[in-house]
């Protein structure tokens, strides 16, 4: 955590209908009291869950041509190789960051998994994504084993600020519970200044889990510690951290059975702040890091939006957050130096962990459909950039963030779930029921964008806009601030287009500010440097408006996932033969030049 900045079942699909007509009305009719507002939200969801629960998902799919349009549509040029595109990227790329001292609300435990967060996992999986698991965090620098504990304990302040998290072996065991596949980075607690209890971690998660440890990250976010332990000196950081990290590899490399890789550490874990310690990789490559060749990736953390104080909060609005070009001038100034000096010393470099607005979110922003169309830009956006991976943060609010910011945990210290989560885990006084956001339908998105390994991705320049006299209606709304358009391709052949409109749309807009793209070139170069089939497939990433809080009214290819289960039949839509894709606002669309479509 950044502590700044259907097989059809007995009821057919429609049976749901007017309980969705009902649900989305509410925000209309719910007006006069907050707590009258939030009760009925609640009784909604009850009602929603129901319903998932009573219709089944079908595995059929149908197809349907694309609506003709009135207004002109905009070309837009891909070119039909992977000459210029991204390094190949693995469908891991879409990662995860879970806070530890919340493993258990958001996992279960070894023998008792939380059935929520395994569904939308499982989801991910079987949508082609194979995330890695990052238990990181702030509260990473609480971690201590101990052999003889249980579950996961976390300790807390009675305002709910964690100043530690006790792990024993179920939750290296828990590990377990995940899909097959599944990958971890071992995270050890640095902040302490303690080498026996970084060095127990270390131990512990390749004593129990050596097969599933592809990482070791030591510390987070060490521009937050003490300004006093390196007195803002890059030199004395990097000597610490190797006279930890070369104990560390000893007492590893020890264990029998040890795989690990010499390159087998994430280095810097910074964030962007100016804090007067320098140890982003454009500093830390310099000073020695590497010395020993023992760094695997170099590990940026990235929140370009902040509810940490009121100041910052008043900035992270749906606005911002869906500006495109703030959000490439935000990499391209504050995170790609320091990837370009990671890739010119040869080596990789990750996300190691971000999301939308740091201190856990903006309620009526980050739990919107707003953060799925901000987390699908800002993931491909690194994609372009040669990141490795992005690993989106996932966890609640600490009270030891910040003395002035806008989120606080729930009654008690009970935890308060960052509104920027995927889900909220379980039930929960301040969030209320469990279940899903609208952001998570961005992961299966991902997930079928680089589902196939070796994906390469570039961004899409826009053709510049018509002149003031221009008659074309549609070619002037496409902006580059709101619009953006990747290409993917497998084996140097054109495989995807993701096309992105992140202009706001609201249920009071005047405009639905529907763009329609024209990809008849693309289809020509995909189709002479192909053997498949011609036909263009396209599935929808959509909600009734931009602030769409309700996620069984947002949707994938025409199913909603409010429980993790798909409700509703899959829709996967057939190009028609003009080869123009219409793209609502606040929409995103993935259209297939091949045949490596889920779900057909």
């Amino acid at each position: 955590m950044h502590v700044c900045t259907r097989i059809r079942g007995a009821f057919p699909v429609v049976a749901i209908q007017p309980l969705i007509i009902f649900f989305s009305n509410l925000p209309r009719v719910q007006q006069t009291s907050r707590r009258r507002r939030r009760s009925c939200n609640i009784f909604a969801m009850v009602l929603l869950r129901a319903a998932a629960v009573s219709v089944a998902a079908t595995t059929a799919v149908y197809a349907h041509r694309t609506t003709d349009f009135v207004h002109a549509s905009t070309s837009l040029s891909v070119p039909g190789t992977a000459s210029g595109a991204s390094v190949p990227h693995s469908n891991s790329f879409a990662s995860f960051s879970f806070e530890p001292a919340f493993w258990v609300d958001f996992f279960g435990n070894a023998s008792n998994p939380n059935t929520l967060t395994f569904n939308v996992l499982k989801r991910i999986h079987e949508h082609g994504g194979n995330p890695v698991i990052r238990p990181g965090g702030i509260t990473m620098d609480s971690m201590i084993f101990d052999p003889t504990a249980g579950d996961v304990v976390r300790t807390t302040s009675p305002k709910g600020a964690v100043y530690r998290t006790t792990v024993g072996p179920e939750y290296y065991k828990s590990w377990n519970n995940f899909p097959n596949g599944t990958k971890f980075v071992s995270t050890l607690n640095f902040g302490n200044e303690s080498l026996a209890i970084s060095k127990g971690l270390a131990v512990a998660s390749l004593t129990y889990q050596s097969d599933k440890v592809v990482y070791l990250e030591l510390g987070n976010e060490p521009t937050n510690y003490v300004k006093s332990r390196w007195n803002d000196s890059t030199a004395n950081y990097v000597k610490q951290w190797k006279e930890y990290t070369a104990s560390i590899d000893a007492a590893v490399n020890a264990l029998p059975g040890s795989g690990l890789p010499q390159e087998r550490w994430w280095a810097s874990s910074a964030t962007t702040d100016d804090s007067g310690l320098e140890v982003r990789p454009a500093a830390l490559i310099p000073a020695g890091i590497d010395s020993a060749k023992q760094v695997g990736i170099y590990s940026i953390h990235s929140y370009a939006f902040s509810t940490c104080d009121p100041k910052r909060a008043a900035l992270a609005t749906i606005p911002n957050i869906l500006n495109h070009t703030e959000l490439v001038r935000y990499c391209d100034e504050e995170i790609y130096p320091s990837a370009r000096a990671a890739l010119d010393a040869g080596s990789q470099w990750n996300i190691g962990e971000f999301n939308s607005v740091s201190c856990s979110g903006n309620p009526n922003v980050t739990d919107t459909f707003a953060q799925a169309l901000w987390v699908v830009d800002s993931e491909l956006i690194y994609a372009t950039r040669n990141a490795s991976a992005t690993h989106l943060h996932q966890g609640a609010t600490l009270a030891l963030q910040s003395n002035n910011q806008v989120n606080t945990p729930g009654a008690n210290g009970s935890p308060g779930f960052s509104t920027y989560s995927m889900l909220y885990p379980r039930d929960s006084d301040l969030r209320g029921p469990a279940r899903t956001l609208p952001s998570f339908l961005a992961q299966l998105f991902m997930a079928e964008a680089f589902a196939v390994g070796d994906t390469r991705v570039r961004a899409l320049a826009l053709p510049p806009p018509p002149p003031p006299s221009s008659s074309s209606l549609s070619a002037a709304t496409v902006s580059s601030e709101s619009f953006s358009a990747y290409a993917f391709y497998v084996k140097d052949r054109l495989s995807k287009v993701a096309l992105v409109n992140m202009k706001p749309y609201y249920a009071n807009s005047t405009s639905d500010f529907s763009v329609q793209i024209d990809l008849s070139a693309a289809a020509v170069a995909a189709a002479a440097n192909s053997t498949g089939s011609q036909t263009l497939r396209l599935k929808r990433l959509t909600a009734p408006h931009v602030d769409t809080k309700n996620n069984s009214l947002t949707s994938w290819a025409g199913q909603a996932f409010p429980m993790g289960e798909p409700v509703g039949q899959m829709v996967v839509e057939t190009v028609a033969k003009d080869r123009v894709v219409r793209v609502r606002g606040s929409e995103a669309v993935l259209v297939f030049f091949d045949d490596h479509v889920y779900g057909i």
